[in-house]
């Protein structure tokens, strides 16, 4: 991607913001509207590796991006940026979101040291947000300084949902083995310790961190010649404030200590963190901090408008209705026939014009119909078939998987059935995962033992996979299965 390129004919890339683990992020503008948004992006470079373990890596790297996105419009509201599109570029996921023009915390920390409401203001936003996201079943578990945005306007942003994770236990864990997420210096002892599912307390050890760091300028911990950050966070008692010495109100002092305790059970709860950091939030009318604030996080509180409400609808104007000429709703059976032809074209001789105009009307016939119609469906696996064949395994990947989703709690086997067979098909040249791989080919020969009269296309596809699962290590299981058939 370069300055200049315009992506899905509406958002145009400027210069990089940011580059961290395998995404990079672009500043942009929204051609249709002018606002400036931020473009997060998986990038195609990060997928050329052919070492399995590392194609492991950037296959959970893709599902992340997928979280994120839901997690994105799940939390839709103040405090986290507002998702503006979702799609593939060449096989490139691709998040679009608004650009929050300020600073991060980690910037603010370094020109500022914020006075005791500053860090009210802040603190009090921060747990607002949290307390949406952890009444949604979601932990961040990457709060952090640089995750923390500070707009212009006073109002705080938690941003990078990469690796939040849901409280249920039977949520997909999209981490690689043996490696810890999050942080150093803001990662609770629990995640460090490697637990699986961590409690929303752990998320209140990284914002606790953080106070600390806006007390007294350091972190909780640094690096020691014997120990490492991690150890200490793991194991070492927390510091105590003292009052006198980091002129902090006593309540804080306090609420800083017990956040910061190694058992989660002993923290206090996000309630009471706001009933201690309200106290000292500023009242409207009290003057500017001195030395000034750039960005002010007081300015909302002292002008008595508080942190940004829920966007709602404008009361209707009552005004005469103008004449809107709106779109033609897509023919369905002009559409289908040009659906037929193009599955045609993609068997023999192979992807051509047909092929393109349903990838290129599949987002416009979505909207018209829905992901759950039987022609969007085809059209969805048409498109992930186009992709596979052309050997973009992390966009094929990415289509059988949303119609995966779409039909998960449907009647409509056969197509279900076929997506994961292309998830199958696309494990072994994406992520290396050959057993993978075959689990997902074994559940769906079991689930075709099961009918009287199996889905051929299905059955086909699945005889096709089985000589290559054959060729790696898997002749016997896949003879066994095709034989009770």
């Amino acid at each position: 991607m370069r300055p200049g390129d315009v992506l899905f004919d509406r958002f145009q890339i400027g210069g990089k913001l940011k580059t961290g683990g395998m995404a990079r992020v672009w500043q942009g503008v929204d051609l249709h509207t002018g606002e400036m948004v931020a473009v997060k992006v998986l990038g195609r470079e990060d997928w050329s590796s052919y070492d399995p373990d590392e194609r492991r890596i950037r296959s959970e790297a893709l599902k992340r991006f997928e979280r994120e996105q839901d997690l994105l419009t799940k939390f839709a509201g103040p405090g986290i940026p507002r998702l503006l599109h979702y799609d593939f570029r060449c096989g490139d996921p691709c998040l679009v979101m608004e650009l929050i023009a300020g600073k991060n915390l980690r910037d603010f920390l370094s020109l500022h040291r914020p006075t005791l409401a500053a860090t009210a203001a802040v603190g009090v936003q921060i747990l607002e947000i949290l307390d949406r996201i952890h009444k949604g079943g979601v932990v961040h578990r990457d709060l952090k300084p640089q995750n923390v945005l500070l707009a212009d306007d006073g109002a705080v942003h938690i941003i990078d949902f990469g690796i939040a994770l849901p409280t249920d236990p039977q949520a997909t864990r999209y981490t690689r083995h043996g490696h810890t997420p999050g942080s150093t210096g803001y990662m609770a002892p629990e995640i460090i310790r490697g637990v699986k599912t961590p409690a929303p307390a752990a998320d209140l050890y990284g914002f606790a961190c953080m106070l600390y760091e806006f007390v007294t300028a350091k972190q909780v911990f640094s690096e020691l010649p014997d120990r490492s950050i991690e150890d200490q966070h793991r194991s070492d008692p927390p510091p105590l404030l003292d009052p006198v010495r980091h002129s902090v109100p006593a309540d804080l002092a306090e609420l800083i200590h017990r956040m910061l305790q190694k058992d989660p059970l002993s923290r206090p709860t996000l309630a009471e963190g706001l009933e201690v950091l309200r106290r000292h939030l500023p009242r409207p009318g009290d003057p500017a901090p001195n030395p000034r604030l750039t960005p002010d996080p007081t300015r909302i509180f002292r002008e008595g408008s508080g942190p940004r409400p829920v966007p709602v609808a404008a009361a209707p104007v009552q005004r005469r209705r103008p004449t809107v000429r709106r779109r033609p709703r897509p023919g369905r059976r002009e559409f289908g026939d040009l659906l037929e032809a193009a599955e045609r074209e993609l068997a023999e001789p192979g992807p051509g014009q047909r092929t393109e105009e349903v990838v290129t009307r599949l987002k416009e016939v979505t909207e018209a119909w829905g992901p759950r119609e039987r022609l969007v469906v085809r059209a969805r696996l048409l498109a992930a078939d186009r992709a596979r064949l052309e050997g973009d395994w992390p966009g094929a990947a990415a289509l059988y998987r949303k119609v995966e989703r779409a039909l998960h709690d449907t009647e409509d086997m056969e197509f279900l059935l076929e997506a994961r067979v292309g998830i199958a098909e696309c494990l072994v040249p994406e992520t290396g995962e050959t057993s993978a791989a075959y689990s997902e080919w074994e559940s769906v020969m079991i689930e075709l033992a099961g009918m009287p009269q199996p889905y051929p296309r299905v059955l086909r596809r699945c005889r096709e996979f089985a000589l290559e699962l054959a060729e790696s290590g898997y002749k016997d299981q896949v003879e066994r299965l095709l034989n009770a058939l």
